[in-house]
């Protein structure tokens, strides 16, 4: 480590993890309020995120070795590049430079500076991922390449600076008007050493798309396929435990559509987003409630005198109250009770018959609507 006291070494440590959060974190809400475009706004938040990254790396690594996550010191300490004694202040530093970052991003932005995450990042899976991402060999090594992301189609997805891993980033986005998608991004360099361009990268079951070579913006699914000229992108509300909303999914791929699947009791939309959804798709905030199997009755909503803002709030702090599933397309957004509903918002591309879980018939032998 260069001649800079410890003080020092900390500060900077904090200062560039709040710096990167902040970007990370505002390019994201930036770039929700701009555009409902999923793959443009993912574009901005990554290019704003490799930017910072090669500012803040060029600045702060001659002071600190421009860590800025605690993975980073632990291997930089284990591998005695930086003294034992510092790491745990160093991961202090970070961690609190983060949250710091996190409040500032929201502060400017008028969100609440603190909000509880809805969604379960833990089991074996994730964990493995996590550990391929950040230490798995390979022929283009990262530890060979500064600010070089190993390409590699796991669950991780991971940026590296000086062959160690430095920022993962799991970007929820919740459009104002209903459609969302959960995806990964990581910044890619060019192993083959290229110059940066533009080539053609095609999705399973997708028509190819344009992305720069400095981006790979995962959610192999996000686009359907073409259907009659049509680049179909289609967002499911699902609960899984929910009848209705598993013959609707079945549906919408027995169209030869794989949808976007939001399971929204993980999930949980933005206030604005759930406002629009219902607005999309025609109903108030009370023809959206549920009523059966919820706290509906034990928060005395069937009080006539409610607005849709306070029914708005109740389904928000208890997502069981939103009813499902909600389906959004091209065609249009539906509340699919029942669950062929959603044939009003589909192309008519069935693959063949199809039966409800019940065994209600509701397609033919050729696709051809039944009720």
């Amino acid at each position: 480590m260069p001649a800079f006291d410890l003080q020092r070494r900390i500060f900077t440590e904090a200062l560039g993890t709040c710096l990167l959060v902040a970007t990370v974190v505002g390019s994201g809400i930036m770039a929700d309020t701009l555009t409902d475009d999923v793959a443009l706004a993912l574009l901005g938040n990554t290019l704003a995120t490799g930017a910072i990254l090669v500012v803040l790396i060029t600045i702060f690594g001659p002071i600190s070795g421009a860590h800025f996550n605690p993975a980073v010191s632990l291997v930089f300490a284990l591998k005695r590049e930086l003294p034992r004694r510092d790491l745990a202040l160093y991961i202090v530093a970070q961690c609190l430079g983060g949250i710091a970052g996190t409040i500032v991003a929201h502060l400017m932005f008028d969100l609440a500076p603190v909000e509880a995450s809805l969604r379960v990042r833990t089991g074996p899976a994730q964990w493995f991922s996590e550990g391929v991402a950040g230490f798995w060999p390979g022929g283009n090594n990262p530890c060979r390449h500064p600010l070089r992301a190993a390409g590699r189609a796991m669950a991780g997805r991971a940026l590296y600076h000086r062959g160690l891993l430095v920022h993962r980033l799991h970007l929820l986005r919740q459009p104002r008007r209903g459609a969302g998608a959960v995806s990964d991004q990581y910044l890619l360099r060019d192993p083959s050493g290229r110059s940066p361009g533009f080539r053609h990268r095609g999705n399973p079951g997708s028509s190819s798309c344009t992305c720069p070579d400095e981006l790979v913006a995962t959610l192999p699914l996000l686009r359907s396929p073409c259907i009659k000229g049509l680049d179909l992108t289609v967002t499911i509300y699902h609960n899984p435990d929910c009848g209705t909303s598993r013959n609707t999914l079945a549906m919408i791929r027995n169209a030869g559509i794989e949808p976007i699947v939001i399971e929204y009791l993980r999930i949980t939309p933005s206030r604005d987003g759930l406002k629009a959804l219902i607005a999309d798709a025609g109903l108030g905030a009370r023809e959206a409630i549920r009523e059966k199997g919820t706290p509906f009755d034990e928060l005395g909503l069937a009080d006539p005198a409610l607005s849709d803002d306070a029914l708005l709030d109740a389904m928000l702090a208890h997502p069981i109250l939103i009813n499902r599933p909600f389906v959004v397309t091209p065609m249009g957004t539906r509340l699919c009770r029942p669950s062929e509903v959603v044939l009003d918002i589909l192309p008519e591309t069935h693959k063949g018959p199809f039966a409800k879980e019940d065994g209600e018939q509701v397609l033919d032998a050729e696709g051809k609507r039944l009720v």
